[in-house]
């Protein structure tokens, strides 16, 4: 699958989520040490998301705030493909809360949000996905919505 059909993929699991009028959604992408150089890395320009540097642990890139859930469109694939490698191993977490759940999420220390105030209320939704883009090709290993570990990975396919 392509970019945009990764982002539809997600935005079909989204769209069946309850209470999306009175919530908000996060992503967070985590890649694997090696798969992006440095330099590469500091030369991203992802306007409204944070570039994390975990050193050994990988990259992390994170939105900068949660948006409305409602009109939310996931674009994982569309940031990544400003990453040139032949190889390129995703892990993303999209993060469906209530817009309450979100207010202790947000500090003056941090520019991305602390996702465990969230995670901690209650409420939260999550859907984990690692997937491989080789040569510009991306296929989901596995999804699963914690706490279930169940592999969803089939509800993803074009």
């Amino acid at each position: 699958m392509d970019a945009a059909q990764l982002d539809a993929a997600l935005g079909r699991w989204l769209t069946r989520q309850p209470d999306l009028e009175v919530s908000q959604c996060h992503t967070q992408i985590k890649l694997e040490y090696g798969d992006i150089e440095p330099a590469q890395r500091a030369a991203l320009e992802l306007p409204g998301w944070v570039i994390i540097d975990w050193g050994a642990r990988g990259t992390g890139i994170s939105a900068r705030r949660a948006a409305p859930a409602a009109r939310y469109q996931p674009e994982a694939g569309r940031l990544l493909e400003a990453i040139d490698a032949l190889l390129l191993r995703a892990h993303i977490q999209l993060v469906v809360a209530p817009a309450e759940d979100w207010a202790a999420a947000y500090s003056e220390a941090s520019l991305a949000p602390d996702l465990m105030p969230v995670m901690d209320a209650g409420h939260a939704i999550l859907l984990n996905v690692t997937a491989v883009r080789e040569r510009g090709d991306w296929r989901i290993v596995r999804a699963y919505q914690p706490p279930s570990e169940e592999n969803i990975a089939d509800d993803f396919r074009f």
